[in-house]
């Protein structure tokens, strides 16, 4: 199996993703028994490890100067839900498309090659949770799943038109997940929490996700989330697509509740 170091084959939040605690503040609301939340984030991820496409290996090793080179589009959201303080749920979702391109692949015979690659990743993460009440703060219980859905295109081009390949990979699976997130007050204006969960699936034989910050209140309606996040994942469906890495980096939020 040849193996390379291929930067723009994987450079996703695979982990994509992977989400923010969109409702801290602990407040009712007295009009509605349903208190809600709406999150904007953006993630500075790292993602070291390996991957596979077919027979072709490749080390990843991904910063986000290069997902920024290389980013068309992307968006990440979160939005959570607690009914009388105690049920709730959360949806969780991050979407990215990179391309690249390079006119500068020679052949054993000094033919110039031409490639480009288009890769687009969503991540789906949802969860229903039970919120218990402590002296320190609360704890939330949860249990959910993690949708990753891949489509890979890349197309390789000689001068002189003897080669002229494409290929396009369309993967997806659901990792099962449970998890807990604490949330205790600093101050008035700060709470600190840490959220972490750990899963698998008929393929995927680890995954793991961590994150901590704290949150701090702008006004009564909003605030602002600064946190780390880290996610581990090693998926193999033994055919065509094989990712093991881990991703992390410093979280930026801002979230409306209601």
């Amino acid at each position: 199996m040849k193996k390379y170091t291929y930067h723009s084959m994987f450079a996703l939040p695979f982990a994509l993703t992977f989400a923010s605690d969109a409702f801290a503040n602990d407040s009712d609301t007295p009009n509605s028994n349903w208190q809600h939340s709406i999150e904007i984030y953006a993630l500075a991820l790292n993602i070291r490890g390996d991957s596979k496409i077919n027979n072709l290996s490749a080390d990843v090793d991904v910063d986000p100067q290069f997902i920024m080179d290389k980013i068309d589009m992307g968006a990440m959201a979160h939005w959570e839900s607690v009914y009388k303080n105690t049920w709730g749920f959360y949806i969780d979702y991050s979407f990215m498309k990179l391309s690249g391109k390079t006119d500068s692949l020679l052949q054993k015979d000094l033919n110039v090659v031409s490639g480009s690659m288009d890769i687009r990743q969503g991540v789906l993460e949802a969860k229903v949770f039970r919120r218990y009440q402590y002296d320190f703060g609360f704890v939330d219980y949860m249990a959910g799943i993690r949708w990753w859905d891949n489509d890979i295109d890349s197309r390789v081009r000689s001068e002189n038109g003897l080669i002229d390949n494409s290929k396009s990979l369309d993967v997806d699976w659901v990792d099962y997940l449970i998890g807990a997130r604490l949330t205790t007050p600093l101050s008035a204006s700060w709470d600190f929490y840490f959220n972490g969960d750990i899963g698998l699936s008929g393929d995927t034989n680890f995954t793991s996700s961590i994150q901590t910050g704290v949150r701090y209140a702008i006004n009564d309606w909003s605030n602002l989330n600064l946190g780390y996040k880290s996610t581990w994942v090693d998926y193999d469906n033994g055919d065509t697509f094989a990712y093991n890495t881990a991703s992390q980096g410093f979280l930026l939020g801002w979230a409306a509740h209601f």
